[in-house]
């Protein structure tokens, strides 16, 4: 099955594109074609730190109450 796409693009982008396709011998549909692809080959993938939001356990309030703070400083070694 084949679909098609019907996108619009700044100048900036459809000069790029343009010049891509020029020096690579590529069509433009086939370009867009590996971006996309490269894009959802990376899976959507978080940002490396959103990976550990959330990875930390304690209380809701730990990074905002100071109490906690307090007590880490004087267990420090």
């Amino acid at each position: 099955m084949s679909d098609t796409l019907t996108i619009r693009l700044g100048e900036k982008l459809a000069q790029a594109l343009q010049e891509e396709a020029r020096q690579t011998g590529l069509s433009k549909g086939e370009i867009a074609r590996q971006a996309i692809e490269a894009k959802l080959q990376s899976g959507g993938k978080l940002p490396v730190m959103q990976r550990y939001f959330g990875v930390m356990r304690g209380p809701s309030d730990l990074s905002t109450n100071k109490a906690y703070r307090r007590t880490w400083t004087k267990n420090r070694t």
